[in-house]
């Protein structure tokens, strides 16, 4: 194959495409080097010094009309114009001209008129609200709260419902922005670090984020914004990395996102798919080194009054047994009077988060009712030891796992789909494997909106033992330990624990009517293996064993129920799963029918204790008047609204909150036959 020469613009003519699977390396390092040359190009260029320059000032309309009419009579009439400027104290700060505050990076392609999405009118700099590091710093003996996320503008509640589990362990945020090393709020300039199609990519943004006419921010944001914006940050660094903002809408998946963010192993699984104490269990045992999202049963939660929606951002913050009961903590990102209808149950926690803050506390069968899809991202390549300072993957020599990356950067089918043979002799050892596809998000830029997200091949990732005849170049009996999630997701993954050593073989499956464009396939253990991938054959015959496997399953993905052989296909591709509901959670304005709340502090605030400079707030409603100084109690603090659920004199429900059966009243009738007119008064929903 000829190399094609370089093109106008300099860059090298494309490596030429490796046809055969190929060992991968780490990239850690390499990507640390390009973050600090980065960096200390952007310092030398922006010194961050105030100064004085002269600047032209537009003529206005009226001024433009009387120099025309100057000039058509002669000077009979109207006034010449004649240009003047004006003083401006300007700072010298880093702006991104690869992925400036306009048109060009919100709309993907660049063809505002085809899109639906709303243009920004206006972009602000986030140093005109705060100086500060974007996220809260670790403190020996502390770990402060990241604030719960809420979605804006975009389709993308996928990324809000990452950033909402990201934020259950604060440190992994730090790693994010690589402890701030490379970034400086006073400059402009942030550098985050994404792993993306196994290698690690660094991303270097300004801080010009996007609002609207009312001075909104249409960005993603913590309830601590503007005080902490790391969501909005990293919403934008990770739609530079996609090419526009508008690139990440459409919907998506949580799991490919917390890989994303990282660079960990990620799946999914149903609650329901198996007993609840063996979930509990399973959630204790791996909530130091796992990330744990949640998806909210809409459906069940409106069977019992809780007025929930999915488009919530909900995670999974602790899992402890009190008192012989065990119970789950969750962080969920919706209103206070939505939290404060769950059945929270009193249990004693060292940081004292309560409904207030989004926290609950719920027995695990309550749990497994309210919550239908756990979304699990194993930590394999995160520091989870101490934080004295640094950063350490996961991977490195002495460290936690080994770990094996092989690449194909060809076409795989059905037919040329790999399997990877392993021998393993030091046992026990704990493997995590995933297989990965090119994100097809790094489509076509002008591509119709019309034909929305697209869809990836459904990667099947099977587990077995081997035989003792099975070999590189013959076939043999092999015996499935274990299987992963079996959708239209770009990643496949699952975790196996190995006892005995022997030969063990991991299998890649796709549909016959697919194709991957370029394949990675990761290992993660914990005892050093060989590996070799096997594409030349597959004569190998699946059987049920006759005794005990010497590999036990170490993940609960892959244990859906089946109720229909129709089940035994890859899950339906869902075109609007991930979208959300734009600016639903922002809590900027709420929405209520006959209310009125007044936030006249600084625009796109929350409402939130302790913020300095938050104004107090009245809430008028019909035959009612509630001052809240300071935002410190009333409807947002919890208190004063019926304990543990949602109350006022007239006894209705908010507009918006849906029931089953009821009309919202206390006392409505739960029935099929309920009827607006009820002995109590009601509000239809």
């Amino acid at each position: 194959m000829s190399l094609v020469s370089p093109g106008n613009d300099g860059r090298p003519p494309p490596a030429p495409i490796i046809s055969y699977w190929y060992v991968g390396e780490n990239n850690w390092q390499a990507c640390l080097q390009q973050m600090a040359e980065s960096y200390r190009r952007i310092q030398a260029e922006f010194s961050g010094a105030w100064s004085d320059e002269q600047r032209l000032v537009q003529e206005t309309r009226m001024e433009q009309m009387q120099d025309r009419i100057h000039d058509a009579t002669g000077g009979r009439m109207g006034k010449d114009y004649s240009p003047h400027t004006r003083t401006a104290h300007v700072k010298d700060i880093f702006q991104d001209q690869q992925f400036p505050p306009s048109s060009k990076a919100w709309f993907r392609g660049d063809v505002p008129d085809l899109a639906v999405l709303e243009r920004p009118a206006a972009w602000q700099r986030l140093q005109e609200f705060v100086m500060d590091a974007p996220y809260p710093t670790m403190h020996a003996g502390a770990i402060p709260r990241a604030g719960r996320v809420y979605q804006g503008a975009l389709e993308n509640f996928y990324l809000a419902a990452g950033l909402q589990t990201l934020a259950m362990k604060p440190w992994l945020i730090g790693q994010i922005f690589a402890d701030m090393h490379f970034s400086n709020p006073s400059l402009g300039v942030f550098t985050l670090r994404f792993y993306k199609h196994g290698q690690w990519h660094h991303v270097v943004v300004d801080d010009a984020l996007p609002f609207d006419r009312s001075m909104n921010p249409l960005c993603s944001r913590s309830e601590f914004w503007p005080s902490f914006s790391w969501p909005a940050i990293i919403e934008k660094a990770y739609a530079k990395l996609h090419g526009s903002w508008e690139g990440l809408g459409g919907g998506g998946h949580v799991e490919e996102v917390l890989t994303d963010l990282t660079g960990g192993c990620s799946t999914r699984f149903g609650t329901t798919d198996v007993a609840q104490d063996r979930l509990w269990q399973y959630l204790f045992f791996l909530q130091d080194s796992c990330l744990f999202g949640c998806n909210i049963n809409d459906q069940e939660c409106s069977k019992r009054h809780i007025p929930m929606e999915s488009h919530h951002a909900s995670a999974i913050y602790r899992v402890v047994k009190h008192q012989g009961v065990p119970y789950v903590c969750v962080c969920m990102a919706a209103p206070t009077y939505a939290v404060a209808r769950m059945p929270n149950c009193d249990v004693p926690s060292p940081e004292g988060y309560g409904v207030q803050d989004g926290f609950v506390w719920l027995r695990i069968d309550d749990f497994v009712q309210l919550f239908d899809t756990i979304y699990e991202c194993r930590l394999v390549n995160s520091d989870l030891g101490p934080r004295p300072g640094g950063l350490t993957p996961g991977w490195v020599p002495g460290g936690p796992f080994f770990e094996e990356i092989y690449a194909f950067q060809g076409d795989v089918y059905s037919e040329t789909a790999p399997s990877f043979m392993m021998e393993i002799l030091d046992t026990p050892c704990e493997m995590t494997m995933e297989v990965t596809q090119t994100d097809l998000r790094y489509g076509d830029s002008q591509e119709s909106p019309e034909l929305g997200r697209p869809m990836q091949a459904p990667l099947l990732l099977r587990f077995f033992q081997c035989s003792s005849e099975v070999d590189d170049n013959g076939g043999g009996e092999i015996y499935m330990v274990h299987l992963s999630a079996w959708g239209h997701t770009r990643d496949a993954s699952l975790s196996v624990k190995v006892l005995k050593p022997g030969k063990y073989l991991a299998m890649v499956s796709i549909p016959a009517q697919y194709t991957c464009h370029r394949m990675i396939f990761r290992c993660y253990s914990t005892r050093p293996l060989v590996m070799k991938p096997i594409t030349q054959h597959r004569s190998w015959i699946a059987v049920n064993p006759a005794m005990p496997l010497n590999a036990i399953p170490y993940s609960l993905c892959g244990f859906q129920r089946v109720d229909a052989l129709s089940e035994k296909l890859p899950q339906m591709f869902d075109e609007a799963e991930g979208r959300g509901k734009p600016m639903a959670n922002a809590q900027l304005r709420p929405d209520f029918s006959g209310f009125a709340l007044g936030l006249p502090g600084r625009p796109g605030m929350p409402g939130m204790p302790g913020l300095p400079g938050m104004p107090g707030m009245s809430l008028d409603i019909p035959g009612m008047h509630i001052d809240l100084p300071g935002v410190s109690g009333g409807f947002w603090g919890g208190g004063g609204w019926g304990g543990g659920g949602w109350g006022s004199n007239n006894q209705n429900n908010p507009a918006g909150l849906k029931t089953v059966g009821t009309f919202g009243g206390r006392g409505a009738v739960a029935s099929v036959n309920a009827a607006e007119a009820q002995d109590v008064n009601c509000s239809i929903m």
